[in-house]
């Protein structure tokens, strides 16, 4: 029988040290950012980032080029993410319409444009949205938009996800060496189907309202007159009810956990009612170097658009990514993240779906806060 010495055991000992932290090396190994990244939304759900202007499943519907950096397919129908670029123009952008099934959303994110808002047969309204501004065009709700700079983008929210089908089936597919936000041309006037088209749109839940005539009565950038409008307090609007928040002037709060965030509503799920997802603009600070970053796992599907700065993000077992302005993350339901800003001022739009989604945890752990900046200390 051999006897076995203390150093025996001692290299046993070691043995077994090494294999289990080889399995841990093998575990804790990040995947490369590079996969992270796509030329266009995947057609299943993972996670994903795009680049600004990438050409991601783009159309040209006029003079108007929609890219879609979150679909139905890769979101698991949770919501579509658009962004338009388009040129000044004096005619609308579409035809007024309705939708019966979608709820959709208007973010300014640079230029001008009009968005006009009517819900039954309730007050008519209508403005002018800068960068930052929002617009909410809830079910039946009577809406149309026009582009008045040259270099203006739209993002746009709609829920449940799937509504880019339509876009797919009025416009031409669209690419460019360049990725130029638009074609430079001159503009083609209205952009969509026209009247007697549009009809047979209401199986993408397109309704046409023709009989409905876009007020031109704007004081101060806003209809009916004496609406607060960059002026003052915007309130998120009465679930059903179509509503508008300047940039800066709606509810805000301050988060402290890790760092600052200001968060700023654009929509609740008291808002999203049935359709439960949640808008919100997050402003951070820089991350302090003995900070602990968060980390969540959230129920429903994430997308961050980032506004300004830079947002450093680690989506599941992926490297860090870092994401400037315009550029889309998605995060599918179940998969981990965490994020922060290394420069002192970083801004993302957030989309959420589910009860637990990001901003709806940030406000509860938070306090009212009447500022879009952070404290000093």
């Amino acid at each position: 029988m051999m006897l076995k010495t203390a150093s025996f055991y001692a290299v046993i000992t070691v043995a077994i040290s090494t294999a289990s932290a080889d399995q841990g090396a093998v575990r804790d190994r990040k995947l490369p950012v590079e996969s992270l990244y796509v030329d266009q939304a995947p057609n299943h759900l993972r996670p994903y980032i795009l680049e600004h202007y990438v050409d991601t499943r783009a159309v040209n519907v006029s003079s108007q080029i929609y890219r879609f950096a979150v679909t139905g397919l890769s979101s698991d129908n949770a919501f579509t993410l658009i962004s338009t670029n388009a040129p000044r123009s004096d005619a609308l952008g579409v035809l007024p319409h309705i939708h019966q099934r979608h709820y959709e959303s208007f973010f300014n994110y640079k230029g001008r444009l009009q968005l006009w808002a009517r819900k039954d047969n309730g007050e008519h309204e209508s403005r002018i949205l800068t960068p930052g501004d929002y617009g909410s065009v809830v079910r039946n709700t009577t809406h149309t938009f026009q582009i008045l700079d040259p270099d203006t983008e739209l993002t746009g929210i709609i829920v449940p996800g799937g509504f880019e089908e339509l876009f797919y089936n009025l416009g031409d597919n669209f690419t460019s060496g360049t990725h130029t936000p638009y074609v430079p041309a001159p503009d083609l006037g209205l952009a969509g189907p026209d009247s007697d088209t549009i009809p047979q749109l209401e199986s993408f839940d397109v309704y046409a309202q023709l009989e409905f005539e876009p007020r031109r009565d704007l004081v101060n950038d806003t209809a009916p007159a004496g609406s607060v409008w960059h002026s003052g307090f915007n309130v998120l609007g009465k679930p059903g009810e179509p509503y508008f928040i300047a940039n800066g002037y709606g509810p805000k709060t301050l988060n402290s956990e890790s760092g600052y965030q200001v968060i700023q509503p654009l929509a609740t799920r008291e808002q999203a009612q049935d359709l439960d997802f949640t808008i919100s603009t997050i402003s951070i600070n820089k991350k302090r170097s003995n900070a602990t970053v968060p980390e969540y796992s959230l129920t429903g599907a994430s997308a961050f658009q980032i506004l300004e700065g830079l947002l450093s993000i680690e989506i599941g077992q992926y490297e860090t990514a870092v994401l400037s302005g315009g550029d889309v993350a998605f995060i599918p339901s179940g998969v981990s993240f965490k994020y922060w800003s290394n420069i002192a001022f970083t801004k993302v739009l957030y989309v959420g779906k589910g009860q637990d989604s990001l901003d709806k945890q940030l406000i509860m752990k938070g306090e009212p806060w009447d500022f879009v900046t952070f404290p000093i200390n």
